[in-house]
């Protein structure tokens, strides 16, 4: 496909093409189950892992290029039967050797096993089901800082429709510009992910504070907050397509819903929130010499080169992780950017429409994507963007050009059959040697039982009702008593479960248990219950379903948990329970219950207690330790533990508790580290927990 300038009056300038250089790739690994922390030394399932969202790893030469090509036929139809002699590609014109070929292709129309296709509960989870090749990876990035209220509800409406007619088998994510790349999940739960795109609210020109980050608004004027803004989101898009490099090589598709980006706030636009009623931009209004007129020209030409830079940080960030984006602009066919409300003339409403317009084409016409603007049916585009990530074919070839400049090398990929459109990025920005030494340089990497212990305190799997919780504890027949707590994530309305029917069954497909569990009186009016049965150690499928009054299931979900063998001569310690509280006189409530419900939430506020107890068996005497870690994994204070009268009567059992109070601990993610002693072999388990302000 060869490449078209696109130069508008605004300044901004097309720079035109990019291909993946393969290597760009890591994996995520957290194990375990979502919600549950593992035992060091005991379970052995933590594998290896890491992080998502951590620097690429360089598996190749830096001079292997990878891209992907779509071929289509005059009516569009995807061309599956071409080989590796039927394609050429040249850099700089310079024929290169194809080393790889592969065609990736996803059928729509044949039935999805829904074993194959489980939900997302882990980083090892995402990790795997997002380096599967039958699979789209698609993030719909909304842009509420460049988009109308207006817009963002007639959009929403068509998204939410599309997203639900996704195959099973997608993955999708939903990113805004203020939400970290470390925070993204991919779910297969599309009807969940339209509820929350119905939730997107559009704030152009809006300053109100939504987030604590933003009142920094009232120290600035709105040229200001917007060039602000393009930071944000532009900074935003350029994280989201380095994190989707870490996942695979094959294609990957960012939805940007915008309307787009402006170097500059034109004179008289109206903007509410801090300011409220007004026309922003005051401090222009009254420039009348024409000394003001040429700064007000020069600071324009700055804030256009600015944008310019932020863009090109985009297109080599979408370069080097294989991603394509495409833009869907919510005005539709738009005539004006401004309407009466505002005092802007024609002149300036023409140039802040087409700057804009053409921010979406240049972004999507640089990564390989598609602009889906002046349309007041995108559905043709989504359904074009489906096919583009549906069929195509991944080539990789050794470069004969061995610069290392950090500078755009343009590619021509061609096909030797007539009556075919081929389409592939025009090049792609080498990587430098500053690059190469950066990736090569060692990088932290937590501890694999730490990264599990935070699968805990993930959030939900959109769209459900129920969250659970497991714990083991020890038996005298050598089996493991296996508790689980369910709690509804609301306590009023229809949805509200009466009672959550469980199913239990060990590897090898054996009933272990089986029945109805009824809510569980609790003081803090949690709708939750919670029961106990007999396991041998091992994994273990467990089967929720969420009922109402009558029978009717409400919504369900199954888990996989390995449950602990405390069989073992060392020293073991049961899973701990944690049960919040306010006041000190709550935490005494709690103790004086019988059979207190533990909480399944890991989120905490610092103006709350925190009841820890855990049982540890061992040979001899028992004297437990209970430490505060950061983040990484490393101690930060040590909290004072207290043997239980009257429980753990077993032999070789001693029941013990903790008060944790979070008021001197700042906001932030930790964890519980509860040893069976000081000494530092000795087995620990780990809570993970986060503290709000």
């Amino acid at each position: 496909m060869s490449p078209k300038s696109l130069v508008r009056a605004t300044g901004l300038m097309v720079l035109w093409g990019l291909v993946t250089v393969a290597g760009s790739q890591s994996g995520t690994g957290a194990t375990g189950d979502a919600g549950q922390t593992g035992q060091t030394g005991q379970t052995g399932q933590a594998g290896q892992a890491g992080q998502a969202g951590q620097r690429p790893v360089f598996v190749s030469r830096i001079d292997t290029v990878t891209v992907d090509v779509i071929v289509t036929d005059k009516q569009g139809r995807p061309v599956t039967d071409l080989t590796a002699a039927d394609f050429e590609i040249q850099e700089n014109k310079q024929l290169q050797a194809i080393d790889s070929f592969k065609l990736v292709q996803i059928d729509d129309e044949q039935d999805v096993d829904p074993s194959k296709n489980r939900e997302i509960r882990s980083l090892e989870d995402q990790a795997r089901e997002t380096a599967r090749e039958d699979v789209r990876v698609i993030v719909i990035f909304l842009d509420d800082y460049h988009t109308r209220l207006a817009n963002s509800m007639a959009i929403r409406e068509k998204l939410a429709r599309f997203v639900r007619g996704l195959n099973s088998r997608d993955l999708v994510a939903l990113m805004t510009p203020l939400l970290p790349t470390s925070v993204i999940t991919f779910s297969r739960n599309h009807n969940a992910t339209a509820r929350q795109i119905m939730a997107f609210q559009g704030r152009k020109f809006d300053y109100t504070p939504k987030f604590p980050v933003e009142e920094i608004y009232q120290y600035m004027q709105p040229p200001q907050i917007e060039a602000l803004r393009n930071q944000i989101v532009t900074s935003a898009l350029e994280g989201l397509t380095v994190f989707l490099g870490t996942l695979r090589d094959g294609r990957k598709t960012v939805l940007f819903v915008s309307e787009g980006l402006m170097s500059s706030v034109p004179e008289g636009a109206s903007t509410t929130g801090m300011f409220g009623q007004g026309t922003g931009n005051s401090s222009t209004q009254q420039q009348s010499t024409m000394n003001q007129l040429m700064q007000a020209e020069r600071a324009m030409q700055s804030q256009q080169m600015a944008m310019l830079d932020y863009l090109k940080n985009i297109f080599v960030a979408a370069s080097r992780s294989n991603t394509a984006i495409y833009t869907l602009d919510p005005r539709g066919l738009a005539a004006s950017e401004f309407d009466v409300t505002d005092r802007v003339s024609f002149g300036d409403d023409r140039r802040a429409l087409n700057e804009s317009m053409d921010v979406l084409r240049i972004i999507a016409d640089n990564t390989d994507g598609r602009a889906m603007v002046s349309s007041n049916d995108p559905l043709p585009g989504l359904r074009q963007m489906l096919r583009d990530s549906s069929s195509y074919y991944l080539l990789g070839y050794t470069s004969s050009e061995v610069k290392r400049d950090g500078t755009f090398h343009p590619i021509k990929v061609s096909v030797k059959r007539r009556d075919v459109e081929v389409r592939a990025r025009s090049g792609y920005w080498s990587y430098t040697d500053e690059d190469m030494a950066r990736a090569a340089a060692p990088s932290f990497t937590r501890p694999a039982e730490v990264v599990k212990a935070f699968d805990a305190i993930a959030e939900p799997v959109s769209g459900r009702l129920l969250r659970s919780w497991f714990a083991g504890g020890r038996r005298a027949d050598g089996r493991t008593d296996v508790t689980v707590v369910w709690e509804a994530l609301r306590r009023t309305g229809p949805d509200v479960p009466a009672r959550v029917m469980l199913t239990a069954s060990g590897a090898d497909g054996a009933l272990l248990h089986r029945g109805r569990v009824a809510k569980t009186a609790d003081a803090s009016g949690r709708v939750a219950g919670q029961v106990t049965f007999a396991a041998p150690p091992g994994p273990v499928t467990v089967r929720l379903a969420a009922e109402t009054d009558d029978g009717d299931t409400l919504d369900t979900d199954t888990r996989d948990w390995i449950v602990p063998d405390f069989t073992g001569a060392e020293s073991s310690i049961s899973t701990p329970r944690v049960y919040r509280a306010r006041t000190a006189r709550d935490i005494q409530t709690l103790k004086s219950t019988a059979a207190p419900l533990p909480v399944t939430e890991r989120t905490f506020a610092r103006i709350e207690r925190l009841l820890i107890r855990f049982e540890v068996y061992t040979p001899g005497p028992a004297t437990p330790v209970l430490r505060l870690l950061n983040r990484n994994g490393d101690a930060m204070s040590d909290w004072p533990v207290t043997a239980r009268e009257g429980d753990g009567t077993e032999d070789r059992t001693a029941a013990f508790e903790a008060e944790v109070a979070l008021g001197g601990v700042p906001p932030g993610d930790y964890l519980l580290e509860v040893a069976a002693s000081a000494d530092a072999a000795a087995p620990t388990t780990l809570v993970a927990l986060r503290v709000t302000g």
